[in-house]
């Protein structure tokens, strides 16, 4: 019972990941055109001053987005077609971006401090609100690890520079214990991380939502920290220098609408559940898990989300992950009149 339920787990996580990895759209950035709220090519001659192309992943706040229609009709009202692409990962997403594949996209915290810190060019636009609940240390129920303060001589596991290991390195900083008192484990995605967790390989195992909430639903696992007072967990929105420079009203635009849309997604998180469940090929329990202990919302890219940033970048300077500090404001060049009114 016990194989054949590990190997259906692990096998679900697989086919997640190929299906975010290598869908009907493609890896590489598969694209689909729409200019009207229900998804569909728009023929209206007003599309005349181009194309838009957003890049997401699958089951964010930007596919949400899409899904929503809502920014597809204010764009093709103001002359712009919108094409979206889906990415594997945030790192391919920002080579995009980087390489203007896509004028604007999303992205996890650590995605961006390791692309700015390669030198490649970076744009903040904004933030999601922060998401602590989303990242977790967890153990088996019948552990004796109890705490952070437990940990010397574990394994632990985490994706390497991934927001779990971020929480890894602060809640073991907050307890007094050094990185190489722990004995750290990089696995490389969410099915081999469950499978090494489930087989004994890993005393304690770095997760994030939604695998956080399918590990919660379908094992018996306590939390032993969270992101809450340790790590923000935010991710963040980009854009290109040329989108910014020359076609602000379209940052404006799309912000507005990424705000009506998480504020549309905060009254309704049965149906985003639902919208999701689709497209990652979940099944809706853990997702409405995930989504009921978080909050959507834009926000400004402020001093303090900035701090936050900087934190986490240079506490992976510090673990020897980069080889040399940043300084996110470099990366920050929004004008404050781009940002529209809706958005604090």
């Amino acid at each position: 019972m016990k194989k054949t339920f590990l190997f259906t787990l692990v096998a679900l996580f697989a086919l997640v990941l190929a299906a975010c990895g290598n869908g009907s759209a493609s890896s590489s950035g598969g694209s689909s055109t729409s200019g009207s709220a229900d998804g569909s090519a728009s023929t209206s001659p007003s599309n005349q001053k181009g194309v838009v192309t957003i890049g997401y992943q699958k089951g964010n706040t930007l596919n949400i987005l899409k899904e929503h229609g809502n920014l597809d009709k204010a764009l093709s009202e103001k002359g712009y077609k919108v094409e979206w692409k889906v990415f594997p990962t945030g790192t391919v997403l920002l080579e995009a971006l980087n390489t203007n594949n896509i004028d604007f996209g999303h992205a996890s915290d650590g995605n961006a401090v390791f692309m700015q810190a390669g030198g490649h060019p970076l744009n903040y636009v904004a933030s999601e609100s922060p998401y602590p609940e989303g990242v977790a240390l967890v153990v088996k129920a019948d552990s004796e690890i109890q705490s952070v303060n437990d940990l010397k001589g574990k394994t632990i596991g985490v994706t390497k520079g991934g927001n779990q290991h971020y929480l890894l390195l602060v809640a073991l900083e907050k307890a007094g214990i050094a990185p190489n008192e722990v004995n750290i484990k990089f696995y490389k995605d969410a099915a081999e991380g469950l499978a090494a967790f489930t087989k004994g390989e890993f005393d304690v195992y770095g997760t994030w939502d939604p695998y956080l909430a399918i590990v919660e639903n379908t094992v018996k696992t306590r939390t032993i920290v969270n992101g809450s007072g340790n790590s923000e967990n935010r991710t963040f929105y980009f854009a290109t220098k040329d989108l910014l420079d020359k076609k602000p009203e379209v940052v404006t635009t799309i912000l507005q609408e990424l705000q009506n849309a998480d504020a549309w997604a905060n009254e309704n998180k049965q149906e985003i559940s639902k919208i999701l469940s689709t497209e990652l090929g979940l099944d809706v329990a853990p997702l409405q898990k995930a989504n009921d202990r978080r909050t959507f919302g834009v926000q400004q890219m402020g001093e303090a989300i900035i701090a936050s940033q900087q934190k986490l970048a240079d506490k992976f300077v510090d673990a020897g992950l980069l080889d040399a500090k940043i300084n996110i404001k470099d990366a920050v060049h929004i004008d404050k009149s781009v940002i529209p009114s809706n958005i604090k």
